[in-house]
Parts: structure tokens; C-alpha cells; sequence
């Protein structure tokens, strides 16, 4: 995958009402097979309960590490907030002790990634490595949003 596709995917996968509508249209098409496949009811009933989950927690910008649940076998403990645009909230992103990481991918421009480079470097560490040449300049090679909007308006 080339990294304009990357970034594309990588923009997807922040967009909250993409992932609405993703697992809408999943409990659409498991309704149908619930329907109309009368041996698998039981499995396709579980898929529906497990997509009912998932809506909820999207809906209420809110996610559960699963790694840190079957760890601590606390919700509470395992629950992860997100902000209104269902992006991790920056604070469980800074934490060492998670198993989050942020790659220059998941970001569309530069300033992005310095921001959480900024919020989440502590004591000169690089928490999510988006400085590779240490140089305290995050994912040199995304383009910057403010080239980007000049650009545009040309």
C-alpha cells in the first residue's frame, strides 16, 4: 500500500461517522443472514449482540483495550475515552503503560503529529517514535496543513 492510500485508510479509520455507518451496515447485512440462514441463528444472533456492543461504544466515544482488560478483568480500569471526533483522548495516548502507538501514517499533516509528539514527549523521551532523527521535528515527510490550504487555493 502506497502511502497516499495509507493516509486515505488511516483518515477512514478516524472518521466517527465512517465507522457509524461501517457497523451499521454490518448489523444491516447480520440481520439479513439472521433472517434467512436458520442454522447459523445462534452465531449470526452473537455477531448482532457483539456489533450492538460496538455501536454503543461509538456512539458514546468511548473504546475498551481488550489487551488491558484480559489483563485487569476491570472495565473501568480498561476503559479508553475519546474525544468528540473518536480520536483517543491524548492522555492514554501518552501513557507508557499502554499499548498505544501513534505511526506518522495515522496522520494527515505534520502539525498533527507535532502536536502529540509535544503533548506526549516526557523527559525527552519520544513516546510513539514520530521523531526518528531526533531532531524534535515529528514525521518530517507529511506535508504541512498550512502549504496544503495555500495550495488549495491556488
Amino acid at each position: 500500500m502506497n502511502k497516499k492510500n495509507s493516509r486515505q485508510v488511516s483518515g477512514l479509520r478516524r472518521n466517527k461517522k465512517f465507522r457509524l455507518f461501517l457497523i451499521v451496515a454490518l448489523l444491516i447485512i447480520a440481520g439479513f443472514l439472521f433472517w434467512f440462514w436458520k442454522k447459523g441463528r445462534l452465531f449470526i444472533a452473537g455477531l448482532i449482540l457483539l456489533l450492538l456492543v460496538a455501536l454503543g461504544l461509538e456512539a458514546g466515544n468511548n473504546d475498551i483495550d481488550l489487551g488491558k482488560f484480559a489483563k485487569t478483568h476491570s472495565w473501568s480500569e480498561s476503559k479508553v475515552a475519546r474525544d468528540e471526533n473518536g480520536n483517543l483522548i491524548m492522555g492514554a495516548m501518552c501513557d507508557p503503560k499502554q499499548t498505544y502507538n501513534y505511526n506518522c501514517s495515522d496522520f494527515k499533516y505534520q502539525e498533527e503529529a507535532q502536536a502529540v509528539y509535544e503533548k506526549c514527549a516526557k523527559n525527552g523521551l519520544d513516546v510513539h517514535g514520530l521523531d526518528r532523527d531526533k531532531n524534535g521535528v515529528a514525521c518530517q515527510n507529511l506535508p504541512s496543513r498550512q502549504n496544503w490550504l495555500k495550495h488549495q487555493t491556488k
